[in-house]
């Protein structure tokens, strides 16, 4: 039998679109699935529409006894459901899936038999943006988050594309082994960015497959969380930024593809100073003494582990 991938919907105040993302998980091609949804607590019909939906002939013929539905007591935040969740699931593989967001039919099909030709822990996919309706979307917005993808042609590991910018755009993107989830130690405790860090800590431990004939549908409705990013967000980010560059700077690296380049530092950093001064300037204070006590003493403060 195909290993079991469970696929987590971490739910949040999402009624008008957690049913379709239910029943786009229904619809993969691949057949061993766990379906495991936590909500976060929310204020809005989501549980009755989600109870509704699982207790159909459809779903129920579709997963049998293989479902998992939680509600939070207290709202805990995107982090913390997707690592309750995953705690609480069985698979071999992990599956993200934002209640906003949609798979297409033949993700699971298509990414595990890359990743098994590729013998790589973990893989995420293009990315296409879709309207509130599910409709592909077209506009300027849409076109700018699909091109930061553009960034991974050309380079010999996929976190040099990713020094600046998360180029799986979404938690949602990514298909896991649990071995790597447990070997880097799940989400950390960012409010904005809790996949971004993922993201790059993972590409540290295993190189990811880059999965070309499938997208993850990246719903753009305007109350999406990116767009009330504020301060938090750019402390955020920065913190990871430095997180992750002094891991490479301190060779805490275990992928082997990037260690095949014993000089893979000096790739990271023609890759950081690419993106500009800023950047460049993390890269250097990313291993002083006093950046690093100022950093922990702000992730103590703002409980960023």
């Amino acid at each position: 039998m195909k290993p079991l991938i469970s696929v987590i919907i971490p739910s949040y105040r999402y009624e008008k679109y957690i049913g379709a993302a239910i029943d786009c998980v229904a619809a993969q091609s691949y057949s061993n699935i766990e379906l495991v949804i936590f909500d976060d607590c929310s204020p809005d019909n989501s549980m009755k529409v989600i109870h509704g939906r699982i207790q159909s002939e459809i779903i129920r013929a579709r997963f049998g006894d293989r479902i998992i539905v939680h509600q939070n007591q207290k709202n805990m935040g995107a982090h913390e459901t997707i690592n309750l969740a995953i705690a609480a699931s069985h698979g071999e593989y992990i599956a993200i899936l934002n209640a906003d967001d949609l798979f297409e039919p033949n993700r699971f099909s298509s990414m595990m038999r890359a990743m098994q030709d590729a013998k790589s822990l973990w893989a995420f996919s293009a990315v296409r943006c879709i309207g509130a309706d599910g409709a592909p979307l077209h506009t300027e917005q849409a076109q700018t988050f699909e091109a930061i993808q553009n960034k991974i042609d050309g380079k010999r590991f996929i976190a040099l594309s990713a020094v600046a910018e998360n180029v799986a755009i979404s938690t949602g993107n990514l298909l896991f082994a649990r071995c790597l989830y447990d070997g880097i130690g799940g989400f950390k405790n960012y409010q904005y960015v809790h996949d971004y860090d993922f993201f790059l800590r993972a590409c540290l431990y295993d190189e990811p497959v880059y999965v070309r004939d499938t997208a993850y549908c990246y719903r753009l409705h305007g109350e999406n969380s990116f767009l009330s990013l504020h301060d938090a967000g750019v402390r955020e980010n920065r913190v990871v930024w430095l997180d992750f560059y002094y891991a490479v700077q301190k060779g805490k690296i275990a992928n082997s593809v990037i260690l095949k380049n014993p000089a893979y530092a000096d790739e990271f950093y023609k890759a950081v100073c690419a993106e500009g001064d800023k950047k460049r300037t993390l890269w250097k204070l990313a291993r002083n003494p006093l950046t690093r006590l100022g950093l922990h003493a702000l992730k103590s403060r703002y409980h960023m582990e």
